[in-house]
């Protein structure tokens, strides 16, 4: 499986790098947002997780770029966030083919992977 982690939290990052590489998963990390959506432009993921709370492009721009360059619909992205997000935007958000979860908090790995191996 192959990882994308897109989080301007660096000790996040750091955190689920470890633990994805003790897993033996491979886990792309990019601390910058639009680098992040580069990459998913460039390459392909089995999954991308995605901060929408990021402070300099949140990542629902991100989601946005994605579907005005009609490649969203083939993503398997998982979007997160330490803050609470209005219901209804969460619920437009994913609706969208391509965003296929939500988790509240990036906290416990052995969660997130249960999650995303789904």
């Amino acid at each position: 499986m192959r990882i994308l982690l897109i989080n301007n939290n660096k000790e996040t990052t750091l955190t689920l790098s470890k633990f994805f590489d003790e897993k033996g998963i491979s886990l792309d990390v990019s601390n910058e947002p639009m680098e992040g959506l580069n990459l998913i432009r460039q390459e392909k993921f089995d999954v991308v997780l995605l901060d929408v709370n990021m402070q300099v492009a949140k990542g629902f721009g991100i989601i946005e770029l994605l579907a005005s360059d009609d490649i969203l619909k083939d993503q398997n992205i998982f979007i997160f966030s330490e803050e609470d997000i209005p219901e209804i935007q969460l619920k437009n958000f994913l609706r969208r083919d391509g965003v296929n979860g939500f988790l509240k908090k990036i906290a416990d790995p052995e969660e997130i992977l249960e999650i995303i191996s789904c």
